[in-house]
């Protein structure tokens, strides 16, 4: 006769092993998923930093927000899940995270005018870190503008200089990038007495390039082929510098003390006057003087 009662708790036992050897599975299985993650984490690459771009981009200095703001960009690390972006400089005084982001890009802002900041940056998978970046230096421009801003910047500076793009005027096409930014910081951010009461009505610089009157329209510069697109790198160096505050081409320093560039020449001993420059219109020879 069959005892019902063993087939009973042998089926059971049958089925809580069954139980046991899933939970068990279950476990390794986790364990292991856990173990990759691990071992692809540790060996997680340190994030490489993307040089700064500089003239004819807002991708690092975004545009109108040059005075305060700064974009660090990287590649992408495999394994990583997010990155870890730290800062020193300015108000900084050491090494600080900023904050951690899930993309390749941050935005840092709050930052000083015309002031130095250092970035690094490391990648991060749960409770493991890469090494970190090589550290990427940028600054935080003299003034704000948009890209019309940027290139009429550049468009007055290569006019000024006759369009001439040798290296004899290297040193009048710093000055002349220094003049037209020189006269902008000094009234919208300085109060500079000489500039602020004039120029403070004028909202951007292309307002203060086309319209003051100082300076030339936008049409008349394109009538004189004057065009964002002839501009030279050497022109767009030289205005980086003069916004920037950096040595520009050849190791030309800037001029903060350069508001006119001028056709006439005036003695060295004016007090407005920092350089004057004698330029050759139309087909003349070319010849120069300049003092400081």
């Amino acid at each position: 006769m069959v005892n019902l009662q063993r087939i009973t708790e042998a089926g059971s036992f049958r089925r809580i092993a069954v139980i046991l050897m899933a939970i068990v599975a279950a476990v390794i299985m986790s364990g292991t998923s856990a173990l990759d993650a691990s071992a692809a984490a540790a060996k997680m690459t340190a994030p490489k930093l993307v040089a700064e771009k500089t003239y004819g981009s807002g991708d690092t200095h975004p545009y109108k927000k040059q005075t305060s703001t700064l974009k660090v960009n990287w590649k992408s690390v495999s394994g990583a899940k997010k990155y870890d972006v730290y800062i020193m400089g300015g108000q900084y005084k050491t090494w600080k995270k900023y904050k951690t982001v899930t993309t390749t890009s941050c935005t840092v802002t709050g930052l000083k005018r015309t002031t130095e900041y250092k970035f690094k940056v490391r990648a991060v998978s749960g409770n493991t870190y890469s090494a970190f970046s090589s550290v990427q230096t940028l600054k935080t421009a003299r003034m704000d503008y948009d890209q019309a801003g940027w290139e009429a910047m550049c468009r007055i500076v290569y006019h000024e200089v006759g369009q001439i793009n040798n290296s004899m005027w290297d040193k009048p096409i710093v000055y002349v990038a220094d003049c037209v930014a020189n006269r902008y910081v000094a009234a919208k951010y300085t109060n500079n007495k000489t500039w602020a009461p004039y120029y403070k009505k004028y909202t951007s610089v292309q307002q203060v390039i086309y319209n003051s009157g100082g300076f030339m329209s936008s049409a008349a510069l394109t009538r004189d082929g004057a065009t964002y697109s002839k501009v030279p790198s050497k022109v767009k160096l030289a205005v980086w510098g003069a916004v920037y505050g950096k040595t520009t081409y050849k190791n030309i320093k800037n001029d903060y003390n350069v508001y006119y560039w001028c056709n006439r020449s005036y003695k060295t001993t004016s007090s407005k006057i920092a350089y004057s420059f004698k330029i050759p219109w139309g087909y003349f020879n070319i010849w120069r003087s300049y003092w400081g």
